[in-house]
């Protein structure tokens, strides 16, 4: 999943998503740090906004994305990699990914030897913080449910469609941009996502050298996870020995 011509239209559709919220979540964990890793960064939103004394480095598995990106903050480094294949030859103290962009790691496999590679990517004490999805999420609000929306350039039609796997979906979007001409250039992008039990990404962590410091759900660190919650986080640090 590249996003190709989506990402022209990214930023636009993305208008009321809460990064301010994320950098409230991570900030507590930046104090004192040198560096940060932003993964599956996209346009860079949430990537830009991160304390500029910080060494700031946004991956993607989209070159397009990334096109996008270095407009908007030609200062921090900008690399097209697959996350599942990370390579940087380098550690940092932080590692982000959010955006529920760690529910297209579909696999349980993927999932260990993606947190396998995070954890030798982290300095000694790291921290790992990211987000996905809820199973509530996937069985109430993605179980065949039809959403739309519309900006002054852009009208969209996603549709979610359960998967094979459990908890899985398909996301079937359209997109109607307005061009110049007043007709209408049309879009179409299908996406697959999977999610876990929290004790599922638990063990992964903890198998691969993490200590899972906090989990909590819908940018509320200091409150317990509801029954409903639609977001889970996840706080992972690097253990000294594995």
């Amino acid at each position: 999943m590249t996003y190709e011509a989506f990402a022209v239209l990214y930023d636009e559709l993305m208008y009321d998503q809460p990064y301010d919220q994320w950098i409230e979540v991570t900030a507590p964990y930046l104090k004192g740090k040198h560096s940060i890793l932003d993964l599956a960064c996209g346009t860079g939103s949430f990537t830009t906004l991160l304390p500029k004394q910080l060494e700031r480095v946004g991956v993607d598995l989209s070159e397009d994305m990334l096109t996008v990106a270095q407009t908007k903050d030609p200062s921090i480094q900008w690399l097209v990699q697959d996350m599942t294949a990370l390579e940087l030859d380098r550690t940092f103290d932080v590692i982000t990914c959010f955006c529920d962009s760690l529910n297209y790691v579909t696999a349980e496999e993927e999932l260990n030897v993606l947190f396998s590679r995070l954890y030798n990517h982290l300095e000694e004490d790291g921290v790992f913080l990211f987000d996905v999805h809820s199973v509530w999420k996937m069985t109430h609000l993605f179980n065949g449910q039809t959403y739309s929306d519309e900006t002054d350039r852009v009208t969209y039609l996603w549709q979610t469609v359960p998967g094979e796997e459990e908890h899985s979906v398909y996301h079937d979007m359209s997109f109607f941009m307005l061009e110049e001409d007043g007709k209408y250039r049309r879009f179409d992008e299908s996406h697959y996502q999977r999610t876990f039990e929290p004790e599922d990404y638990r063990t992964l962590l903890e198998n691969n050298g993490f200590t899972v410091e906090k989990v909590f759900a819908d940018f509320k660190p200091d409150e317990a996870v509801p029954h409903d919650a639609e977001r889970i986080f996840y706080v992972a640090r690097k253990k000294r020995e594995r």
